[in-house]
């Protein structure tokens, strides 16, 4: 399993290149909701409104971004954790109805990948976050899905 310090890196890696990419879609969709053009032209017309609505979403996605890069940037990846357990912060690997590395952080939805590893950063209020909190290695949990229940055992926790 790769370090916690690598998985870390390569998360700001990724959100950093996400962010740029979405500052720069954001900053377009806000010209495009307060343009003239886009102004109604009859009162079924609403792409005014549904600009600004996609504008809201993205300033709101960039908040989080900004706040789950400042909290990875204070995180401290040479951390030992005596007793490791399932928490924010930590590195899980599972296995069961697919295997998956993951990473819990308070706010979810990126991802990044090492050595052709995959990792999925997720929030406690996650279905599978919420799942396995609090679980060491070796224990197996159910997360309960649209396709039926789905078991898991963890595998490693950094």
């Amino acid at each position: 399993m790769i370090s916690l310090r690598t998985a870390v890196a390569a998360i700001l890696s990724g959100l950093t290149e996400e962010l740029e990419a979405l500052e720069s879609i954001a900053a377009a969709t806000r010209d495009e909701a307060t343009s003239s053009e886009t102004r109604a032209e009859g009162q079924y017309d609403t792409r005014a409104t549904e600009a600004s609505y996609l504008a809201r979403g993205q300033a709101m996605r960039i908040v989080e971004l900004r706040r789950l890069t400042a909290w990875l940037e204070s995180l401290d990846p040479d951390r030992s954790l005596p007793d490791p357990v399932v928490q924010v912060g930590a590195l899980v690997q599972i296995t069961g109805a697919r295997q998956d590395l993951l990473f819990l952080a308070p706010i979810g939805g990126a991802k990044a990948e090492v050595d052709g590893q995959r990792i999925r950063v997720i929030s406690p209020a996650s279905p599978l976050g919420a799942a396995m909190a609090e679980l060491t290695v070796g224990d197996a949990f159910e997360v309960d899905s649209p396709g039926g229940i789905l078991e898991y055992e963890i595998t490693a926790i950094r």
